[in-house]
């Protein structure tokens, strides 16, 4: 799951944000990764989660300077008869979340 403020929704579309979770998965996962837990515990699975979210921050502020590529909100105000160009300047905090399976009981250790 990612929640986020509007510095990311105002200027990365879904579509590319999809596909930055995408490569991300393929990264760290090799692929789908299905609710697996990743190897090296809490700290790996932080550090994975983190990059994610570093990920979306970045390409947000990218944009948000990016004077030739219409954000996601230059498009909403052109529809509203408002003259936006390019990308729009915004503060960005991200939280990258994933929801894993438990592992069976006969794997815990006591």
């Amino acid at each position: 799951a990612i929640v986020a403020t509007d510095g990311l929704f105002d200027n990365v579309e879904l579509d590319e944000m999809c596909h930055i979770a995408i490569e991300w998965e393929k990264k760290w996962f090799s692929g789908a990764n299905e609710g697996r837990h990743l190897e090296g515990g809490v700290r790996r699975e932080s550090e994975a989660m983190d990059d994610l979210a570093t990920r979306l921050c970045y390409r947000a502020r990218e944009l948000s300077v990016d004077k030739h590529t219409d954000s996601p909100f230059a498009i909403l105000a052109k529809e509203n008869d408002i003259m936006w160009g390019g990308g729009m300047p915004d503060d960005c905090t991200v939280v990258a979340l994933r929801v894993t399976s438990d592992p069976p009981l006969s794997q815990l250790r006591r």
